[in-house]
């Protein structure tokens, strides 16, 4: 086992070698070196329950009631006899919690359970009226209540809303829990100084239980610091940070929450145990009683004694579309089996393997969560900066809404590497072997996008006219060259009217990038780079 997984580790290290190949990969590998020290900590996995607020709760208030509500001083109750003697009102459950009933007298309704109202109400009617008089009760509205929210919460303060609110409704409201040192597992609802209700939110995200509790006026809600976590990941179906109490926990309560995939059979730990890291890769049998400490990160794996690999074949070839390879084959092995057609291009193979692809979009979330915060939390001079940052933020949000989308196509470079066919192949990669191109796309801010004919004494401005020139919207001073096997070249407007032999080949696409218009230097460089980032991984400009 351990053979295997030395296997794996260099098969990631040719990966990142092939990679670097194009200036643009280079930059992603370079962020990506940096992201794998941060998922050997965790810290970019979310918070397990984080999701909750959103506003879903604190936008939709329980005003309804189900059988087991229990009236309390405040309620409205909408009451009607009829009969020999005939009454309709809307009746408010007084301070000693009862409502009045003309001829009948004070009745104590507080702490009876709707369910059972109509016929209580019904019974003390019937001491008076023995015959021909009927009630119906029903609750109208609860008792509106404001409630203290505090604590680890992003906005604490004191919110209203009704007695059957839940606690997620007014948690909702405070902005949720903070991310960063709130607890999912310690809340507890305080009534006069004493605690009422300890509230564990995983029991309502794993299970669907939220303690049946109405809340009075003044009440409050206290969440307390963050407990001790850990992190999971890897083959779970939930992957994030999970709290627990106490010095240690294991990983199988920890499992509760992650649920693993059916075919997680190891666990790789990494902890900090007597101020020294360890690490650890072991049975997920064994781990699973093994004490976790507070920071341990865990990764699942499915790792089973590989024997073979699919690897689909699409494009120019002649026989089978996937072939079954054994497992340590490499790039030269598939090459040697495929058959070309006449019109195949050979020589600008695209690879794909969609372990580079996440580790693309990992980069990529992260970027646009950088430049989130940077926007989001710029402080202004001036009040005529103020209306200014708050047009580039929301100009940014859009743009970031739409950069989430994107999806990295993961194409490995193989072009310029003479080692290119020792590569180890994955299991699920996918190899492209293109038409022999005679044309050159133009794509992203022009009038036209459009495919052309090649021709080797057409400029950049040539193809660019024919495509009706620069939209308005476009950044005239460089232009991306994409080709076939996934490298790239980066032209200064200096050679737009060049004749670029070499450079400029049939099959390559031209991208006309947008112009950033941004009032920050740091904006539209972390913008720029985003979007080139895309380009590259996508094949696609995203408009700004």
């Amino acid at each position: 086992m351990g053979k295997q997984f030395a296997i794996k580790q260099w098969i990631l290290g040719m990966l990142v070698s092939i990679g670097l190949c194009s200036g643009a990969l280079a930059l992603d590998t370079q962020q990506l070196s940096k992201e794998q020290r941060a998922v050997a900590e965790g810290d970019h996995l979310p918070v397990f329950g984080q999701s909750l607020f959103k506003g879903a709760f604190k936008d939709q208030p329980f005003r309804g009631f189900n059988g087991g509500y229990r009236v309390t001083v405040g309620d409205q109750i909408a009451l009607q006899l009829w009969g020999a003697y005939s009454f309709n009102a809307v009746l408010t459950v007084d301070a000693q919690g009862n409502i009045f009933i003309p001829e009948v007298g004070p009745v104590h309704v507080a702490g009876v359970e709707n369910g059972s109202l109509n016929e209580f109400v019904l019974r003390h009617v019937k001491r008076v009226f023995k015959s021909n008089v009927q009630a119906y009760a029903n609750l109208e509205a609860s008792q509106p209540v404001k409630v203290f929210v505090t604590g680890y919460v992003e906005s604490p303060g004191l919110y209203p809303g009704f007695s059957s609110d839940s606690v997620l409704y007014y948690l909702d409201s405070a902005g949720g829990i903070s991310r960063e040192s709130g607890s999912f597992i310690d809340i507890k609802v305080l009534r006069q100084g004493k605690e009422v209700q300890q509230v564990n939110l995983y029991s309502f995200l794993v299970n669907g239980r939220m303690p049946a509790l109405q809340l009075r006026n003044g009440d409050s809600i206290v969440v307390g610091p963050r407990q001790g976590y850990i992190s999971v990941e890897g083959a779970v179906q939930e992957a994030g940070q999970i709290e627990f109490t106490g010095p240690t926990t294991q990983l199988g309560e920890m499992l509760m929450v992650a649920k693993p995939d059916p075919q997680a059979n190891f666990a790789r730990i990494t902890q900090i145990i007597d101020s020294q890291q360890r690490a650890s890769y072991m049975p997920l049998e064994e781990a699973l009683l093994t004490p976790l400490y507070p920071g341990a990160h865990v990764e699942l794996v499915s790792d089973s004694e590989i024997s073979s690999i699919s690897v689909r074949v699409n494009g120019e070839i002649e026989g089978p579309a996937a072939y079954v390879l054994p497992y340590g084959a490499t790039l030269q092995d598939l090459l040697d089996r495929i058959r070309y057609r006449d019109n195949a291009d050979p020589f600008a193979l695209q690879l794909y393997r969609k372990s580079v692809a996440k580790k693309q979009k990992i980069a990529l979330e992260r970027s646009l969560d950088a430049l989130e915060m940077e926007a989001l939390t710029r402080q202004p001079a001036t009040a005529a900066e103020n209306a200014s940052i708050k047009d580039t933020a929301t100009m940014i949000q859009n743009f970031i809404t739409k950069a989430r989308n994107a999806k990295p196509r993961g194409q490995v470079v193989l072009a310029n590497n003479a080692r290119a066919g020792e590569m180890l192949l994955e299991d699920g990669d996918e190899l492209v072997v293109p038409l022999r191109a005679s044309t050159v796309s133009v794509v992203g801010e022009v009038i036209f996008p459009t495919s052309l004919v090649f021709d080797a004494r057409n400029t950049l401005e040539d193809y660019i006219e024919m495509a009706g020139g620069f939209s308005n919207n476009a950044d005239t001073d460089e232009l991306v060259i994409l080709h076939l096997d996934g490298t790239i070249n980066r032209i200064k407007k200096s050679k737009f009217d060049n004749r670029l032999k070499d450079v400029l080949r049939p099959g390559d696409e031209i991208m006309v990038m947008p112009k950033i218009q941004a009032s920050e230097l740091q904006v539209t460089k972390d913008v720029t780079e985003i979007l080139y980032r895309i380009a590259v991984g996508t094949a696609a400009v995203l408009s700004f």
